[in-house]
């Protein structure tokens, strides 16, 4: 017997998406402050950064195999459970050496954590028929943009072991409860035998929809590579010493948070196909303008330079903000899998191409500058109409 009303399920799951986002994101605006504990060059820093990426491997390759298998509930209190760990020691370490196995570990934890609401949200998405995912996107946006603006505030003011340390243990908390209270809707482990998933489809009946995957991160890589360096090249290249080097992040996160709470509205009027052309190269252009200007016309205008910049980026937050859920949306209806293992499939293909395409940023920036290694993500978002065609099934 269901004890939990259909309302009550999603605004449970707004929660843990919001925390979700809250945790992960809380030391992403301070990333100076970790550069500097570490004493690394920006493609020392980018490349240990991308490390992360191993432990995302590894659990988009078995978390969807796992969720199939015992369950949503158990695999969220692990996760979750690593990600306060793990972010605790990330954010107290001075040794490299510790913090590239404690990344890869929040990596792993982030990805599992990630699988299985994305997995549960699809599922409410099946049963009440009401398209959810954009939104739940929205959510995790919001707690992301909560937490740039905590981030911005507490810098100078509050340690950032202090600073994280007390947030996580919060959200670990709140979620510990909530994962309780959702249990009853959580989805359980595979009882048919006639659809069971064995461990060896893992590999054998992996399948990379390469539409979908490219199509992905170029869409979505612009946001990875702001939220590694955002904050630095504020900081480095505008000059913006004090917590107003975060304003520009914020924004991009606040018109994301707009777009993809809004996108629906647009929807019944134009085909997602058509609304992500336009998006893309709206987010794309407004993106490399932006850079261009601050670096070349307001290069000597410090003041004009952070205004163009902030302009920029938040039209990008707005053009890119719906493209990667419709993207996962469309990986989903295009394959035979249990959603569980879609995420996985295209998880696996996306942090491949994203630990490829960081490295490439971090030594970008490490040979010229990071306006330049910042134009990458920007131009693969143009690319992103080349790729729009995968979203007619959504």
């Amino acid at each position: 017997m269901r004890t939990v009303t259909p309302k009550k399920e999603l605004n449970y799951l707004r929660i843990l998406f919001f925390t979700f986002g809250l945790g992960i994101m809380s030391w992403i605006p301070r990333f100076p402050e970790v550069k500097e504990a570490l004493k690394l060059t920006n493609g020392g820093f980018g490349s240990l950064i991308s490390t992360g990426a191993l432990g995302s491997l590894i659990s988009l390759l078995t978390v969807g195999y796992v969720v199939h298998k015992i369950g949503v509930k158990r695999v969220l209190y692990v996760a979750s459970f690593f990600l306060m760990a793990t972010l605790i020691i990330l954010t107290t370490v001075d040794s490299s050496l510790i913090f590239f196995f404690a990344n890869i570990a929040f990596g792993a934890a982030i990805s599992a954590f990630h699988i299985s609401i994305n997995a549960q949200g699809f599922n409410y998405q099946d049963r009440t028929g009401k398209f959810i995912i954009t939104q739940m996107s929205g959510v995790w946006g919001a707690g992301a943009l909560l937490t740039a603006l905590i981030s911005g505030f507490l810098v100078d003011r509050v340690s950032l072991h202090l600073h994280v340390g007390v947030l996580t243990v919060v959200i670990f908390l709140i979620q510990t409860v909530v994962i309780k209270s959702l249990a009853p809707e959580l989805l359980k482990a595979n009882q048919d035998i006639d659809v069971d998933y064995k461990i060896k489809e893992l590999f054998s009946g992996f399948s990379f929809d390469r539409m979908v995957s490219f199509g992905l991160i170029c869409a979505i890589f612009l946001e990875f590579a702001l939220g590694d360096w955002a904050a630095i090249y504020t900081k480095e290249e505008i000059g913006i010493k004090s917590g107003f080097n975060t304003l520009p992040y914020i924004l991009f996160t606040v018109w994301m948070i707009f777009g993809r709470f809004t996108v629906h509205y647009l929807v019944p009027r134009f085909s997602l196909e058509r609304l992500a052309i336009h998006a893309s190269l709206l987010a794309g252009s407004s993106f490399l303008g932006s850079v261009f200007l601050a670096r070349s016309v307001f290069a000597n205008n410090q003041d004009m330079a952070f205004l163009v910049i902030c302009i920029g980026f938040s039209l990008a937050g707005l053009g890119s903000s719906f493209l990667g859920p419709t993207f996962m949306a469309a990986a989903n209806t295009r394959s035979k899998h249990p959603a569980s293992v879609v995420i996985g499939h295209i998880g696996v293909a996306n942090i491949v191409l994203a630990f490829i395409l960081k490295w490439i940023v971090a030594w970008t920036a490490q040979a010229t500058s990071l306006t330049i290694g910042l134009i990458i993500p920007a131009v693969l978002l143009l690319t992103v109409p080349f790729f729009a065609k995968a979203l007619k099934s959504v």
